[in-house]
């Protein structure tokens, strides 16, 4: 493949043109620039000591709010970025090492360590010492919607992960050798032609980074499941799912159950893992996002009236922190079905 070929390639994937995997080699700092800018947010690249970045070489692939590379630089640069990106990128270094500035925070990424850095924290990525690495970026909305599903439950909080962790874990090589064969010669043209299934391999890279990476749901993940919930925390369960609206208050509760609201409350952290209210707040945050993807204009306001959201910046809080973006970004999304 020659350099304008590539070059051209390399272009489709910032441009998102689909399921796609590409090899791409380039002496120019401004497409590098362009494909960063295309597929995650608006970024600068500056030589460090005004030496130039000469060349980056390497694979891409993006599907469904995955990316995921194997990428090679000669030349050390700072990356800048100009707007936040809503995800997480995960960095495996195989050569040289990067420096992730969060502001408050810095953290170095060797071939020893692996990073995971913010993307609506980041304030700089540094790039030194001819700077090799198998990388995964994945968005927030993905993360939380896939949590949500492995929990069974929507998340109150966004997940925290690691910023630096030890590489070397057979759990995170194994997401490294994943990333290495869907870069591979043989993998990307077949995932290209559809005789992969790009859905399939699309769930298992996240779910290997979710259940290997450690952040701040992997004890939740790794939990069995509870013993079977005693009849008066069941009864209170099934009301809450039946009338997910209500307000009913835990003395209310532990009237329908029998039991006294301490015993009801006891019972319900040990069995659900939570409050009484996150409960109740998980059930009706999860009916609104149902309701925001299946009937997209209907106004916000009136859902979060609907599910017993009075106060529709309290809702939008809520919402992001369950489910990673905001319910507008949500029901644009349903509208797109």
């Amino acid at each position: 493949m020659t350099d304008c070929a590539r070059q051209r390639d390399y272009r489709e994937v910032g441009s998102l043109t689909s399921q796609i995997v590409v090899d791409f080699e380039l002496r120019d700092p401004g497409a590098l620039a362009d494909l960063l800018s295309r597929r995650f947010s608006p970024v600068k690249i500056l030589p460090i000591d005004d030496a130039p970045l000469s060349a980056a070489s390497g694979t891409y692939g993006a599907h469904a709010g995955i990316d995921f590379s194997r990428t090679r630089y000669t030349g050390d640069f700072a990356l800048l970025p100009q707007r936040s990106y809503d995800g997480v990128f995960f960095y495996f270094p195989v050569h040289g090492h990067v420096l992730v500035d969060q502001g408050r925070e810095q953290f170095l990424g060797t071939v020893a360590k692996a990073v995971a850095a913010e993307g609506l924290e980041c304030r700089s990525m540094t790039f030194s010492g001819n700077f090799a690495k198998r990388g995964v970026a994945i968005s927030r909305l993905l993360l939380a919607e896939r949590l949500s599903v492995l929990l069974g439950r929507p998340i109150i909080e966004k997940p925290i992960f690691e910023p630096v962790v030890n590489a070397g874990t057979l759990g995170l090589q194994a997401v490294q050798a994943l990333v290495e064969f869907s870069t591979g010669a043989e993998f990307g043209p077949a995932l290209n032609a559809g005789a992969l299934a790009a859905d399939r391999f699309h769930e298992m890279l996240l779910d290997m980074v979710l259940d290997t990476w450690p952040h701040s749901y992997s004890k939740a993940l790794q939990k069995p499941p509870p013993s079977i919930a005693p009849r008066h925390v069941k009864l209170v369960l099934d009301y809450i799912a039946e009338h997910p609206n209500a307000s009913a208050s835990g003395a209310e509760l532990a009237a329908i159950s029998g039991v006294s609201l301490r015993s009801l409350q006891a019972g319900f952290r040990r069995f659900a893992g939570v409050s009484i209210v996150t409960h109740q707040r998980r059930v009706r945050l999860e009916r609104a996002h149902n309701d925001l993807l299946r009937n997209p204009t209907i106004p916000i306001e009136d859902v979060a009236l609907k599910w017993g959201f009075t106060n529709a910046g309290r809702f939008s809080r809520y919402f992001r922190d369950a489910y990673g973006v905001s319910p507008f970004a949500v029901a644009r999304r349903g509208a797109q079905r």
